[in-house]
């Protein structure tokens, strides 16, 4: 009774998909968060020292490119992953 269900590729893909989009949005708005912290001190609104907000602006940004990079290479690892062996589509084009 406790059986679990095996996901189909298109759910696999699905699911991939919808992690990916939600991994995007958060490296997107950590580059989004760097470059605020620096455009804010070259705009002459932020009261900080040039350290303080070159620093932690470029730590955000190069945390958000390079969270980009692994959700982008993890999201094509599981696309890939969820396609049918080439086995089963060789079969079902001959058909």
């Amino acid at each position: 009774m406790n059986r679990k269900t095996e996901e189909t590729p298109a759910q696999k893909r699905t699911r991939a998909t919808n992690i990916a989009t939600l991994r995007a949005v958060v490296a997107a708005y950590l580059v989004y968060l760097g470059g605020s912290l620096i455009v804010d001190y070259l705009r002459g609104r932020s009261g900080v020292s040039p350290f303080l907000a070159w620093a932690p602006g470029l730590l955000f940004i190069a945390a958000g490119i390079g969270f980009g990079y692994y959700t982008w290479k993890t999201w094509r690892a599981a696309a890939a992953s969820a396609e049918p062996p080439a086995e089963e589509e060789q079969d079902s084009t001959e058909e």
